[in-house]
């Protein structure tokens, strides 16, 4: 479903290999059946590829659930307000996806 936002291997590669890295193209499907433009979208998966490196480089995997305590570090690492609150609403979305499939 990457494919859908980007071209580039490399990048697709990298967003697929973080702790999210599973979920990252089922994600991209939820923000295109929730209606998220295309350049909207490709800003979500970005901040939500962002995340998933940061988790990843915590020692969290693709097979565990990612604890509180690395969001929030993920959070507080962002350098400005704006930057934290766009973070919150990606990983927020990022959750609900993966939330939904659980169930």
């Amino acid at each position: 479903m990457l494919e859908l936002y980007f071209k580039y291997g490399r990048v697709i590669a990298r967003f697929r290999s973080g702790a999210l890295g599973n979920e990252i193209d089922s994600i991209a499907a939820d923000l295109s059946r929730a209606g998220y433009k295309r350049d909207s979208a490709k800003l979500y998966l970005a901040r939500i590829a962002r995340f998933s490196a940061f988790a990843d480089g915590c020692g969290c995997s693709k097979s565990t659930p990612i604890p509180l305590q690395i969001v929030d570090r993920y959070l507080r690492a962002r350098p400005t307000k704006a930057a934290r609150w766009a973070a919150l609403g990606a990983v927020r979305f990022a959750e609900r996806c993966v939330a939904d499939q659980a169930r």
